[in-house]
């Protein structure tokens, strides 16, 4: 009896104190108890299951994997004296399990996870529900049903472990003790699950559940480690499929901690170092810091030095140290770094014969650092073993197989390589064949495959264009649908402004597709893919408000679901990311997005395809056919300015017949950038108004000459048209942001562009198609609905004293109107105004954000939040048709995004206005009411019931005429324009 409570007292004193030597003598008094104590004891099972369980300790402690075999040993003794229905078989079949589990980790006998699956079943058996210990159960059998399932892949082990651990979190509420090891397992497995289904869902629901594991498992915590473990992962996991670089940083930031918490010696350090340096070199890609370079190669180098030939972690470390190596040497070109890149890949490669799944990657690395080395030395022999490198890697990859696509990539680029030396056609053909399947690689990330396509464009156009339209066509889908897949109007236009989306232009790939297609004589193509390509993120919104009274005619549920979906889709996009709490230590909430914006995405495209499958609506939300582009002339030509690096043309689109070109040499990209960039100096900088003035007539000459005289030529000579008609001006680049509409000779008794047509402008011909469908004019005897908001005083801003002077134009006038103004002018009232207004006037001032586009607003109320471009996207307007913009800068674009048309005046076109009027720049306050009178005197001619949106560009340009005859300034009136009908 002494040999026994000895061991009780040892075993009380280690699990107070996790004391080794403690568990050492509870081991040793344990034997001596079992010993000498009689066989027939029934008491004798405690001691053998708690003997083994010291074992077990001991082992996860020491490495011994004797005492794990002694553990399995005693527990089997133990539960052999527990029959079914015994008290102490539940402890017996839990603990011989879980040792079991442990040898199975070590040895990777399937016949160990196996009895250890069918102790847990009989052990979760005997706890049924309500049962104390049911939530241990599920827990153990959980987690080595995924154990067997990393060894046979068999999905259903899979799916049962899901099932038993979501049993198991629902018995463990908040503040319950298990409720961290629950979410950490939970989520393990999710994250599992989505590796094999795609399905986001899991993959969001891993990270939630992550979150508020982390959240509840403080410093010191035993379960804060595997927390911290699998959300970086998973982070990490999410960024690679979408390329939101807050899951990135997030990613980091924990992997940081894991790896503080792991002393140097400590087993786990090792994969600590590799994850960390991997998603530095990521991060790298983004931010090209050369600090995160150099920590990655240091816990690189740290991770080589601690796992000796043979450690398991030795491999990843010698490739990934040589992919770091290679990325700097690209950065500072020390050739120190490439060299000893290569050392590294070449000892990873043999370590992986033939048949080892290292291999393809070892090969990829290889013969891309090779291939760099010839590129700095032209010995042959490098390039021809970075071919061979690449074709074997490709040999031994079948379809599917990630490295596929670098393999791809890497060959592609060492053919072209080997071409421009020896100029063998065959080489470029396949160097274009290469690149062509990597683009198309349907496994791969969308941003590596759009950058995939951009090099087929580069290497199509420079040895051999029969592919051109193809990779032109392959890139444009890959940025749209690499934009539509953020899930926030502030992502995609991050995406739109990345490195990775301009590399080839990403931006400019529409207007250089344009280019081609007119070189090879498609005009009506080069109409059609500058639409496809441009207004990316307004025109995807448009899809999600479309007309559906065919389709409702033909099938009701099906346009049901698509206005379902297509409303939660804009609401998604539209948040700005304001929903996607983080969850932070010490949160009591913990926010959950209720369904993935993946899932929602991907019903939306296979409901869009449903349609698509119904008669008549095959060309459902496809790219719009010229014949149906051109209807948006209706009004007057349409004239499509296209600035490019191959070729700079105008094309005139009218409601019938072809399209009109008319090359435009000299107005280069860098000729047009120059232009803007006095514009912009200049208006910015307001030199005295003789200066100004000279300054932009200089300017207007230099745009006519360029860009607009040999546009006018064709319309007055050629189409013959009338003077004082409509047109429309649909520019791309930077020439967004110059005055077309009033460019001219500025010469004694020649006209200019004001003096012969009335200029409008459109983002797209998109935008000014929805503008004209389903108008009909005003029919109301009072005139339309009609809001007025005006605001004089703004934080930070010079007074409008000429503000309420346009209230009185509009009074005046003698239609009822709803006046906003004062301290009533606030952002929610405004909102609601415009909910079921058809005229707007805003008389205040408005601001251009030009890092962030859609936050660009009008200042209201001092105290209140401003009104932005987003909160109007964001608000229906079924009744909306005229927008006066009595505000600066309403009307001046982004300048990292020009061809998205990103600012307050496309905004409300986007939102659902059909004509809205607005300034380029800073307009002098006593200009307003002067416009105002003039512009709403010839609105409202013939009466209050007569009056027709589609009048506001001709009021416009009588009301600048009256400016001009008064002498006010050119730098005053050619700032007013007009967009849509």
């Amino acid at each position: 009896m002494h040999a026994l409570s000895a061991a009780e007292e040892a075993w009380d004193l280690y699990e107070n104190s996790n004391d080794l030597s403690a568990l050492s003598d509870c081991v040793t008094h344990s034997k001596v108890a079992l010993e000498h104590g009689p066989k027939d004891d029934p008491e004798r099972h405690i001691i053998l299951d708690r003997l083994g369980l010291a074992l077990h300790r001991r082992f996860k402690r020491m490495d011994k994997l004797v005492d794990l075999e002694e553990s399995i040993e005693y527990h089997k003794a133990g539960l052999s004296m527990c029959p079914v229905g015994h008290q102490g078989r539940e402890y017996a079949l839990n603990n011989l399990g879980l040792a079991l589990c442990t040898r199975f980790s070590q040895t990777g006998n399937p016949a160990d996870v196996d009895n250890s699956i069918q102790y847990h079943e009989e052990h979760l058996s005997i706890c049924p529900i309500e049962h104390p210990n049911r939530s241990y159960a599920l827990s153990s059998l959980g987690s080595v049903l995924y154990m067997r399932f990393t060894l046979t892949g068999n999905t259903t082990d899979l799916e049962d472990s899901i099932r038993y651990q979501e049993e198991k979190l629902s018995i463990c509420p908040t503040g319950h003790s298990g409720r961290s090891s629950a979410l950490t397992n939970l989520s393990q497995s999710l994250l599992m699950r989505f590796g094999r289904t795609g399905n986001f869902a899991d993959l969001d629901n891993s990270i939630q559940y992550l979150e508020e594991s982390l959240s509840i498992s403080p410093i010191g915590h035993e379960h804060r480690l595997p927390a911290l473990t699998n959300l970086g992962a998973a982070l990490y996991t999410r960024f690679e499929q979408t390329r939101n670089s807050a899951d990135l940083d997030d990613s980091i930031r924990y992997q940081e901690e894991l790896l503080s918490i792991y002393p140097i010696g400590h087993s786990g350090r090792s994969h600590a170092l590799n994850n960390l340096s991997i998603a530095l070199l990521m991060r790298i890609e983004r931010t090209r810091s050369s600090a995160d370079l150099d920590a990655s190669i240091c816990y690189l180098e740290e991770q080589l030095s601690i796992c000796p030939t043979g450690h398991e972690g030795r491999l990843p470390a010698l490739n990934d140290l040589g992919s770091a190596l290679y990325i700097r040497f690209e950065q500072t070109r020390n050739l120190a770094d490439l060299e000893k890149s290569i050392q590294h890949q070449v000892e990873k490669l043999s370590h992986c014969p033939t048949g080892h799944s290292g291999r393809p990657h070892a090969l990829t690395n290889l013969g891309r650092a090779l291939l760099m080395r010839f590129k700095d030395t032209e010995d042959f022999a490098d390039l021809d073993n970075s071919i061979r490198c690449q074709e074997e890697s490709l040999s031994i990859c079948p379809i599917g197989h990630s490295v596929r696509f670098p393999a791809l990539g890497n060959l592609s680029q060492a053919l072209q390589t080997l071409f421009e030396r020896t100029r063998d056609e065959a080489d470029i053909e396949k160097s274009i064949s290469c690149i062509k399947a990597a683009a198309n690689y349907s496994v791969s990330p969308l941003s590596g495959r759009l950058m995939a396509s951009t090099d087929w464009i580069s290497v199509a156009r420079k040895y051999d264009t029969s592919s051109l339209a193809e990779a032109y066509s392959t890139s444009l889908y890959l940025l749209n649908r690499l934009v539509l897949l953020a899930s926030n109007i502030h992502d995609r236009h991050t995406r739109l402004t990345s490195t990775t989306t301009t590399s080839v232009g990403g931006r400019e790939i529409a207007v250089e597709a344009a280019s081609h297609a007119i070189e090879t004589g498609h005009l009506q193509s080069a109409v059609e893919v500058l639409e496809q390509g441009r207004g990316l993120m307004f025109n995807q919104l448009g899809n999600y408000r479309i007309p559906l009274d065919d389709l409702e005619a033909k099938n009701k549920e099906l346009a049901d679901r698509f206005r379902e979906l297509s409303a939660a889709m804009k609401k998604s996009t539209l948040s700005h990311g304001e929903g996607q709490k983080r969850i932070v230590e010490g949160e009591d909430q913990i926010a959950r997005i209720p369904i993935s914006y993946q899932r929602l995405s991907n019903a939306w495209d296979r409901t869009v395809e449903e349609i698509r499958q119904e008669e008549g609506f095959s060309s459902f939300l496809r790219a719009i056919p010229f014949a149906t582009l051109q209807r948006a002339a209706i009004a007057g030509p349409v004239i499509i300015v296209k600035i490019s690096r191959y070729r700079s043309d105008a094309i005139i689109v009218q409601a019938t017949g072809e399209p009109l070109l008319i090359p435009l040499p000299r107005a280069t990209p860098s000729a047009v950038a120059a232009l803007a960039a006095i514009l912009v100096e200049t208006t910015r900088n307001r030199p005295e108004a003789a200066e100004c003035d000279r300054i932009l007539e200089d300017l207007l000459r230099e745009i006519w000459r360029i860009v607009v005289d040999p546009v006018v030529s064709q319309l007055t000579d050629v189409l013959e048209l009338k003077k004082g008609s409509r047109i429309c001006w649909v520019p791309t680049s930077t020439l967004w942001s110059l005055p077309l509409h009033a460019a001219g000779s500025y010469l004694p008794g020649e006209q200019n562009l004001p003096d012969l047509f009335v200029s409008s402008y459109a983002p797209t011909m998109t935008t000014l198609l929805r503008a004209h469908t389903g108008y009909e004019p005003n029919k109301n005897p009072s005139g339309p609905r009609w809001l007025v908001v005006a605001q004089p005083e703004a934080e930070g801003e010079p007074e409008l004293p000429y503000a309420t002077l346009d209230v009185d134009v509009i009074r005046h006038i003698g239609t009822h109107a709803t006046v906003v103004e004062g301290e009533g002018c606030t952002r929610d009232a405004v909102l609601d105004g415009l909910k079921d207004t058809a005229w707007v006037h805003f008389a205040c001032h408005g601001t251009q954000n030009l890092t962030d586009p859609f936050q660009s607003h009008f200042s209201l109320l001092t105290r209140d939040a401003p009104l932005t471009v987003l909160d109007i996207l964001k608000t229906g307007l079924p009744q909306a048709e005229l927008a006066v913009l009595s505000a600066c800068h309403s009307a001046a674009g982004d300048r990292s995004t020009p061809d998205e048309s990103i600012h307050i005046a496309a905004g409300l076109l986007f939102a659902g206005f059909r004509s809205v009027v607005g300034t380029m720049w800073s307009m002098d306050d006593e200009d307003g009411p002067k416009v105002a009178k003039i512009f709403y005197e010839y609105m409202f001619r013939n009466g209050p019931e007569a009056v027709d949106c589609r009048d506001a560009a001709t009021a416009l340009s009588r009301a600048v005429k009256q400016l001009r005859v008064r002498g006010v300034p050119l730098e005053r009136w050619i700032n007013f324009v007009h967009y849509g009908i």
